[in-house]
């Protein structure tokens, strides 16, 4: 029951960007943007998104060989391109995420372990990719700081840095792991203990940080700006530098079916404070959303052998 509210929830919120979208956006002018684009400037995007899985891939296998979780990155590839695409054509059945884990962990019974490098590979990408967003933003402070909802949004994030380092800081207290010792379910305490255990010892963390740092540059940044140079949309680069991180990270909350209509509201809503025609930027955000749910469709075969 509480599974079938949560998706209604997230329908509800999905139809209502998409109705926002509908009645804001010049759909005739989207079709103009859309007109522009190559065929080799597709194949570009779709090098770099591939690039961009490939340094995903990589960053998960070093969190999974910490939790002694070893496979090829071939394997870690496939896998992460498979769990993109049961995100983009079956989020209601079982996430991408569920799947990942469940792989990589099925062969020596270690759930736990994998579902923790999943974990920690999301964490640390939302990390890497909001060092990336706070750099920016300090070169462009004069920008940002016109725009309420960017400087506003800004002021969230370094908020829930502040909360995360505050609930990090609480981890460590003796008297709260003793008292809601009592509560948490013994799974729940296992997984939560494979999670601390990524502690900056051996450099872990730092590393995959940095890794996450360049996916979200390499796979994220430079797609879509090749997207915008494709359709012929001008945009001062440090504008985009500092807010495409911004909706990258707000794509990725789980609010709508895959990020469905939020993601697309975030490129009219960030892009729109500088001047960005809706039509321009609601073109990028169409277009790449479905150039990677047609990429991540060949992870079929692979989806179908593994149900098997």
């Amino acid at each position: 029951m509480n599974k079938n509210l949560k998706n209604l929830i997230k329908l509800i919120i999905t139809f209502g960007f998409i109705a926002w979208i509908v009645f804001k956006v010049d759909w005739p002018e989207v079709g103009l943007y859309l007109g522009r684009i190559t065929w080799w400037q597709v194949m570009i995007y779709i090098a770099l998104i591939i690039l961009g899985i490939l340094i995903s891939a990589y960053k998960w296998k070093l969190l999974a060989r910490h939790k002694g979780l070893n496979f090829s990155l071939a394997e870690f590839f496939k896998l992460y391109l498979t769990g993109t695409f049961i995100n983009n054509f079956m989020p209601s059945f079982i996430g991408g995420d569920t799947y990942r884990a469940y792989q990589i962990g099925k062969q020596e019974k270690k759930y736990a372990e994998a579902a923790s490098s999943v974990m920690m590979d999301r964490i640390t990408g939302f990390v890497g990719g909001s060092i990336l967003a706070f750099i920016f933003a300090l070169f462009n402070l004069e920008n940002i700081f016109k725009s309420k909802i960017l400087t506003g949004f800004y002021a969230l994030l370094i908020l829930s840095f502040v909360f995360d380092v505050f609930i990090a800081r609480l981890r460590h207290s003796a008297y709260l792991k003793e008292k809601l010792g009592k509560w948490i379910p013994e799974k729940i305490k296992h997984f939560l203990r494979e999670l601390g255990s990524y502690n900056n010892d051996s450099g872990i963390l730092t590393k995959t940080t940095v890794w996450g740092a360049i996916f979200a540059f390499v796979g994220v940044a430079i797609p879509n700006y090749i997207l915008f140079w494709s359709l012929g949309i001008h945009i001062n680069i440090m504008d985009y530098l500092s807010t495409i991180f911004i909706i990258s990270i707000i794509s990725a909350i789980p609010i709508s079916i895959n990020n469905i209509g939020l993601k697309e509201w975030a490129f009219v809503t960030f892009f729109g404070a500088y001047g960005i025609s809706s039509a321009s930027v609601i073109s990028v955000a169409i277009l790449s959303r479905f150039l990677q749910m047609l990429l991540s469709f060949f992870a079929l075969p692979m989806y179908l052998k593994s149900k098997k």
